[in-house]
């Protein structure tokens, strides 16, 4: 129950990093908070894959209703929300067994770990375009001067 706590943390500490004012890393901390939760409330479809789809989808989203009422760009809370998602430990693992020279654990945990970066890109990228569809185009072209 208080892993999305301890994800806005984390995430909070990485907007510091990123240079995000306090109000942005809070909302980005938001964003965070909730895609975990959904990760956690979606352990029954046995793949990991779809948890971190729907959870990256939810925090896509609640970047992009931020952003239009923030008026910055979506990428500012998307980046910063999906960190505690990324599968930073499936990568380390899949650098050990290979290293180790075990290649069938390596190509496994490999393997689950693009598809969860995958699942991560996608859920951004179908966010994103409902984001679009929702607000349409926030920002006016600049139009040549006559």
């Amino acid at each position: 129950m208080l892993a999305p706590l301890y994800a806005a943390i984390a995430t909070s500490a990485f907007s510091i990093l990123f240079g995000l004012g306090w109000i942005d890393a809070s909302i980005a901390s938001c964003g965070a908070a909730l895609g975990w939760a959904v990760y956690e409330w979606f352990p029954a479809l046995h793949a990991e894959a779809f948890s971190v789809f729907f959870a990256a989808l939810a925090a896509g989203l609640f970047s992009e209703i931020a952003s239009y009422f923030r008026r910055k760009p979506a990428t500012v809370y998307m980046i910063a929300s999906i960190i505690p998602l990324v599968p930073g430990g499936g990568m380390y693992y899949t650098m050990l067994s290979t290293l180790e020279g075990n290649t069938a654990q390596s190509v496994d945990t490999g393997i689950a770990t693009l598809m969860t970066a995958f699942s991560i890109a996608i859920g951004l990228a179908v966010a994103n375009v409902i984001g679009r569809i929702a607000f349409g185009n926030r920002y006016r072209p600049l139009r040549p001067k006559k």
